[in-house]
């Protein structure tokens, strides 16, 4: 009986350790996937651009979230007309705060995603 207890004592810490594990590389993972990660893939901000996009991302936030809560509350869908043209104007600040040298891969980040998006189709963005 107590190796039983023992195996399962293993198994939970085990179970424990992997979720913790996992909690703390979602942060990392659940970046890419934000406007900056991907279109900003290539290009090392300095500490000065950081705080910038931090800005920048913060004052787009409530207005993407806006635009979510509008369609959860209705019902309909949201409005990937608005959410675009957040999206477009947030990617403009995001690219005045870089050097021209990494403006060049972050138009060349910029192209790639549009064109993947391209190729998912209109409502698949």
């Amino acid at each position: 009986m107590k190796v039983i207890r023992v195996a399962m004592m293993a198994v939970a810490l085990t179970a424990v350790a992997t979720s913790a594990s996992s909690a703390q590389q979602q942060p990392e993972q659940a970046q890419s996937g934000r406007m900056g990660g991907t279109i900003l893939q290539g290009i090392t901000l300095t500490e000065a651009q950081k705080a910038q996009q931090k800005v920048i991302r913060e004052k787009y936030a409530p207005q993407m979230m806006a635009v979510r809560k509008t369609a959860q509350t209705t019902g309909t869908p949201m409005d990937q007309a608005k959410l675009s043209e957040i999206r477009t104007a947030q990617a403009a600040e995001l690219r005045g705060i870089l050097t021209a040298e990494q403006q060049v891969v972050f138009d060349r980040n910029m192209a790639e995603m549009r064109a993947r998006q391209a190729q998912r189709g209109p409502n698949q963005k």
